[in-house]
């Protein structure tokens, strides 16, 4: 019995000191081996393919400071969570070039304070101003949900949270984190890539002018885009001039050479942004006038587009779902304004439209988690069947739409009406388009040998060609949404502004969106596609 009791006692030791070696092993391997298991279902803490390479060609460090420090409800805890893990996973996917610290812009006095809250604003951080509920009731605070991003000499701002209209607080929360990885990378890619991506404004056929384009120019600009105004009929060839173009509300038509010139910029590889209305329906026409009649403004690209695989049709959009406009009601002085909803002003919701109707189409990358966008006087489009092109709506009008065929009388005397829904029995009627894939030249069979030895100037040394590689374009049935207001000093507003009722709308995100989804030839933009459910406690039964 002694000795196998004894026996049994080496053993425990034994079996000890062995566990004890394992232990310390483990130990000094996983200081030296690290690594993270992502157990969630939609693979939240995973960063995507294209942000994992361009964090792994970072060649020098990326300094962030975020200003989401403090007491927070806990909605804003959760955002501030979200956001150190994302950082967390790019400081590790980048080998610690991307170092970040948290900050509270309201921990100094009052006077300092203040005086940082005026540098962050300058600096393009945007405030909120939250209702915080303390033991001794409510109080209000400023924070800043947002971070600034520093590469060398470049500074990048990012505001974290998002804007968005008619939306709860949790849903807005939740879509403001669904966009982290794509907005921080994006940031990450603005301060570090030293390519300029250069587009070409196009001018010469009526198109808006550039003080109606100033807002989006200045957006581009501000994004690292080389922009240039374009005068076609004077420029030989857009072939390897530019990286893109864009083509906003043309209203005189397009001479053939000029247009030769677009499609062989496609046929080479060029990207473009055609903004094309199919009615020529203005809110200058009817002013001091009882009404207009809105007619379709032959521009001369319906056979270019309709080659590419997409029509715009000669209608007009009605939307319930829609902008209002200034009327005077009283001629006194000074006179009475009231607002009144025109439903020629759609405001496409992208994101709203799934959560409130099941039979809602999921919204495109492009327009995912986007805030409202205003339109104007808009045309409904038609995919056109095309081999080896895919088109895919991203704008889509509310559910409660119509549209009504051109010709037709447009007058403020229709405000007197009340809108009958009954009458809105169109659902989100596509209103753009993106198509993808390998185009043909309208002018494939079109040329002869004379027409194209007069079209030689336009090739500038470069062949004709009839096919193009895999492109992209998006075709968009309303030009004034690139548009911005103009004061009566004939000074511009920020894009997306309306100065009548001093809403943001986000027409300039939009715009940035296809341009990126355009030009970026490494796909960040595709993680704009992450989706994080919201699991929300019943209220009722809490």
């Amino acid at each position: 019995m002694v000795k196998k009791q004894r026996g049994h006692k080496a053993q425990a030791i034994t079996r000890l000191l062995l566990m004890l070696v394992i232990l310390v092993l483990l130990n000094v391997v996983a200081n030296r081996v690290y690594d993270r298991y992502d157990l969630t279902t939609e693979k939240r803490y995973t960063l995507s393919p294209p942000t994992v390479q361009l964090l792994r060609n970072l060649d020098d460090v990326v300094t962030v400071t975020v200003f989401l420090e403090g007491e927070f409800p806990a909605g804003f805890k959760r955002l501030r969570s979200a956001t150190e893990d994302m950082l967390y996973e790019f400081n590790n996917v980048s080998n610690g070039k991307v170092q970040y610290r948290f900050i509270d812009p309201s921990a100094g006095s009052y006077e300092e304070n203040q005086k940082l809250y005026k540098d962050l604003t300058d600096r393009g951080l945007n405030p909120t101003n939250l209702r915080v509920k303390g033991n001794e009731g409510s109080s209000s605070k400023i924070i800043f949900p947002g971070l600034i991003m520093r590469y060398m000499d470049n500074e990048v701002p990012l505001q974290l949270l998002e804007s968005q209209i008619g939306m709860g607080p949790e849903q807005v929360l939740n879509n403001s984190i669904e966009l982290l990885e794509y907005k921080i990378a994006n940031s990450v890619k603005k301060a570090t890539d030293r390519n300029v991506t250069r587009v070409g404004v196009v001018q010469g056929q009526g198109e808006l002018a550039p003080m109606q384009l100033s807002g989006m120019i200045q957006t581009l600009v501000d994004n690292r885009y080389d922009v240039k105004l374009i005068d076609l009929p004077n420029t030989l060839t857009l072939v390897n001039k530019f990286d893109a173009i864009i083509i906003a509300k043309p209203t005189l038509p397009y001479r053939e050479q000029d247009k030769f010139k677009i499609d062989q910029f496609i046929m080479n590889g060029g990207k473009t942004l055609f903004m094309v209305e199919g009615s020529n329906a203005s809110m200058d026409s009817l002013r001091g006038q009882p009404m207009q009649m809105a007619m379709h403004p032959d521009a001369n690209l319906d056979d270019l587009l309709f080659k590419y695989g997409v029509r715009v049709n000669q209608d007009l959009v009605q939307d319930i779902q829609c902008d209002v406009i200034p009327i005077v009601v009283s001629a006194t002085n000074p006179p009475q304004t009231e607002f009144f909803p025109w439903p020629f002003f759609p405001i496409v919701t992208s994101y709203s439209a799934g959560a409130e109707n099941a039979n809602a189409p999921k919204p495109h990358v492009i327009a995912k988690n986007l805030d409202a966008v205003a339109c104007k006087f808009v045309s409904t489009l038609d995919s056109v069947r095309v081999p080896n092109v895919k088109k895919t709506p991203i704008l889509y009008t509310s559910a409660y739409s119509k549209s009504v065929l051109l010709p037709t009388r447009i007058h403020f005397s229709m405000l007197k009406a009340k809108p009958e829904p009954k009458s809105y029995s169109k659902s989100f009627m596509p209103i753009a388009y993106l198509l993808e894939g390998e185009f043909e030249s309208v002018f494939k069979n079109r040329l002869s040998a004379e027409t194209l030895d007069a079209l030689q100037d336009s090739l500038e040394n470069v062949s004709y060609t009839e096919k193009s590689p895999y492109n992209k374009i998006i075709v968009i049935g309303d030009g004034d949404i690139a548009a911005n207001e103009v004061s009566n000093r004939g000074e511009p507003y920020p894009l997306g502004f309306n100065p009548y009722t001093e809403q943001n709308f986000a027409n300039k995100d939009l715009l940035l969106n296809c341009m990126e989804y355009l030009t970026d030839n490494n796909n960040l933009i595709g993680t704009r596609n992450r989706e994080v459910k919201l699991r929300l406690l019943d209220k009722v039964k809490v």
